[in-house]
């Protein structure tokens, strides 16, 4: 579609529009335009990333039309290129547009004095030329080479990556990350583009098919074999058996002519160019091998401490406690404080029940009366998980993340951390710790600081790879303490004795008024019924304390992407005083229901809060969320809007780290392969005080009988034991 920049709708200022905020933008056609009626259209709401808002630029827009239930019919710009008019006039016009920094009216004419009709051609492919336009100094040259390069290199990365569905977003933060040999590196060298982590493995694939690269070229089969690892890490592993690695990625390469002895060849000149690594016959990405190696010799260095500092009797101290606080330790709930507070490290796990609050109630005010004065940290995995151990502990706690001062995307390089200030650190739900942020975590540790782990080792494992808390049970070198006796049954009714029964795969539930099962193979029926209970609940406990937690986002009726729609029709439907924003297919209105799913500086990954104010005029729009203790976080563009989704029924893999009075559990046999163990039992102990399962029974059983078959692989327990022996 031909048209010309006409007027900035959103943002606000030119300088926010080209650094890639979401923009909306008003065109005038240059061609006749028709609307779905027939209807010429004189004006043209443009909206995208990185959009042409040079004035007197013609420009040949690609993309889709869409209908936005608010604001109308939009274009979606996918790509574009620049109609510049052949002879001086278009010349001028476009180098003089605002596109290439530095270049203004009077200049773009002298460019044209100098090279003519030729200007373009000349400082496309000789642009050190522009030295030859006259008043302009040496410094000023390489600026106006440098943006003119970056700025043409910018628009063709654009064009040429649109039909790979990479948006302009995409593209133009990979032209910055890559510098003026963007363009060059994408078309010869697309693999190696792939290993910075700028481009998926797909993309360069067919980049590379684009510039005629032999698929059997050993650059291809090293991206292969590094993303047969990534693929890997995406399902939870560390790292893969070097046969099944080598087996896996031919496979993944499907090449006629590529076998397994030249695949293999490859992965061991990766080897010895430390582009792979090697632990007991399984391969790793460096980076992961770096984590479970330092992560094992960390555990090492601190159970290697001979001495720590007397507390004193831990008996009288217990006792004392008991009377203070007013409640009963069990034996193995005593011995889980006296190895909390006698031991570098140790491990507390136990299910719900079980009295992990009273313990860490127990040894936290024990330390704090031996060390006054000593600098103690409370953390956990999430928003929500912090904000439990800090109502159970009494102290102040955060996410781990805001703890060892970490922005979301740190985990991916491993940069060593800035050293905590901590004599003793906490830490809750070590099962949602995957192996990067546990690095970080033990390499911000002073040398002499405590670290206690409290989670439940039957949960699921943590979303990222490794299994970090089943790994340091399994070494048997760190001093541990398994709590199995459920002494708190009034909480939760029959809630956490059927959490035991569960976690020793007896099928043999207990049902009372707050444990309730409702049978239904129907998909469409087990989401009415889900919607019926879910609504009898809010009205009993209010929309804050009620889950509805199931296995999969989409796939069907049951899962959270329909389930979210269902129920915000019946808390929170639509009315004239009930501002609504629509973006793309997502539509947030006032009063919804969210969560946070990335971390960033107010807000937590796994946060729940609900939007208080929804506002949109010319200028853009601004969304409010409150997510309680005095957060009202800000949304003012698509980029940050993107991390919220509504709340009102979630995946049982983001519920971890909360809890609920009431709990909907939807199991249906076709979730299949997710059936286990560990989905039911997590999805059921997030309920305090009333659970209750919709779906097919025989899927019920079929996940409790079911332990995690696929278990990860990761050596963590074998490193810690090497290198403790």
């Amino acid at each position: 579609m031909k048209c010309k920049f006409f007027r900035l709708i959103y943002p606000k200022s030119v300088e926010d529009a080209q650094n890639g905020s979401y923009t909306v933008a008003l065109y005038a056609p240059c061609e006749t335009v028709l609307d779905s009626q027939g209807n010429k259209l004189n004006s043209i709401t443009v909206v995208g990333y990185y959009l042409p808002i040079m004035e007197r630029m013609k420009v040949d827009i690609a993309g889709r039309w869409k209908k936005d239930a608010k604001y109308g019919l939009q274009f979606m710009m996918e790509s574009y290129e620049e109609i510049i008019d052949p002879g001086k006039k278009g010349i001028v016009a476009y180098l003089s547009s605002g596109l290439f920094r530095g270049i203004g009216k009077r200049l773009a004419e002298r460019i044209y004095n100098t090279f003519g009709d030729d200007a373009l051609t000349i400082l496309d492919n000789d642009p050190d030329r522009i030295r030859e336009v006259p008043g302009i100094s040496s410094k000023h040259c390489e600026q106006l080479r440098d943006s003119y390069l970056e700025t043409r290199s910018a628009r063709r990365i654009i064009t040429m990556l649109a039909p790979l569905d990479v948006n302009a977003r995409q593209a133009v933060r990979m032209q910055k990350e890559l510098g003026i040999r963007a363009e060059e590196l994408l078309k010869e060298r697309p693999y190696e583009v792939f290993e910075q982590g700028l481009l998926s493995f797909e993309v360069a694939d067919r980049l590379a098919e684009r510039q005629g690269i032999p698929r059997t070229a050993p650059e291809r089969v090293a991206a292969g074999l590094l993303h047969t690892l990534e693929v890997a890490e995406q399902k939870g592993h560390l790292c893969l058996h070097k046969e099944h690695f080598v087996r896996q990625a031919v496979e993944l390469l499907r090449t006629p002519g590529l076998n397994r002895m030249t695949v293999a060849n490859v992965a061991f000149e990766m080897l010895k160019a430390d582009r792979l690594a090697l632990y007991q016959s399984h391969v790793y990405r460096p980076v992961m091998a770096k984590a479970e190696d330092g992560v094992a010799q960390c555990v090492r260095e601190m159970l290697q401490r001979s001495s720590l500092p007397y507390i004193g009797d831990l008996d009288d101290e217990i006792d004392q406690q008991q009377e203070e606080l007013g409640f009963t330790l069990a034996e193995e709930q005593r011995q889980a404080v006296k190895t909390a507070l006698a031991s570098p490290i140790c491990i507390i796990s136990g299910g719900p029940g079980t009295g992990k609050t009273s313990i860490q109630r127990v040894f936290l005010n024990i330390y704090r009366k031996a060390f006054p004065d000593a600098d103690i940290i409370c953390c956990a995995p999430t928003g929500r998980a912090a904000r439990r151990l800090e109502q159970s502990s009494g102290l102040p706690a955060c996410t781990v993340h805001k703890a060892l001062n970490l922005t979301a995307g740190d985990t991916n390089t491993l940069a060593m951390p800035e050293q905590v200030d901590a004599d003793l650190v906490l830490v809750d739900e070590i099962s949602m710790l995957d192996m990067a942020m546990t690095w970080y975590l033990f390499h911000a540790l002073p040398p002499m600081c405590r670290l206690v782990l409290v989670g439940d080792a039957d949960q699921l494992p943590s979303v990222g790879p490794g299994a970090v808390l089943s790994e340091l049970l399994r070494c048997g070198r760190i001093p541990m303490v398994m709590l199995d006796k459920v002494f708190r049954q009034s909480e939760g009714s029959m809630i956490a004795e059927n959490a035991r029964h569960i976690r020793h795969g007896d099928t043999d539930l207990q049902f009372d008024g707050d444990f309730q099962f409702w049978g239904s193979a129907d998909i469409q029926q087990s989401a009415e019924w889900l919607e019926r209970l879910y609504m009898q609940e809010v009205r009993r406990y209010g929309v804050d304390n009620v889950a509805l937690l199931t296995p999969f986002r989409a796939k069907t009726e049951t899962g959270v992407r329909s389930m979210n729609e269902r129920l915000r029709t019946l808390v929170n439907p639509p009315g004239a005083n009930k501002p609504e924003l629509s973006l793309g297919q997502r539509i947030f209105r006032l009063g919804d229901k969210v969560m946070q799913t990335k971390n960033r500086e107010e807000v937590s990954n796994g946060d729940i809060g609900y939007i208080r104010k929804i506002e949109r005029d010319d200028d853009g729009f601004l969304v409010e969320v409150d997510f309680h203790d005095d957060r009202i976080v800000a949304y003012e563009d698509n980029e940050s809007l993107s991390h919220l989704d509504l709340a009102y029924a979630t995946t049982i893999h983001k519920s971890q780290g909360g809890q609920y009075d009431s709990v909907l559990l939807s199991i249906q046999n076709c979730h299949g392969r997710m059936l286990k163990r560990p989905l039911v039992y997590t999805g059921l102990t997030r309920a305090r005080c009333r659970a209750q399962i919709v779906g097919d029974w025989q899927a019920v059983i079929r996940a409790i009988q079911t332990t995690d078959t696929e278990r990860r692989n990761t050596l963590l327990a074998a490193r810690i034991i090497q290198t403790a022996t």
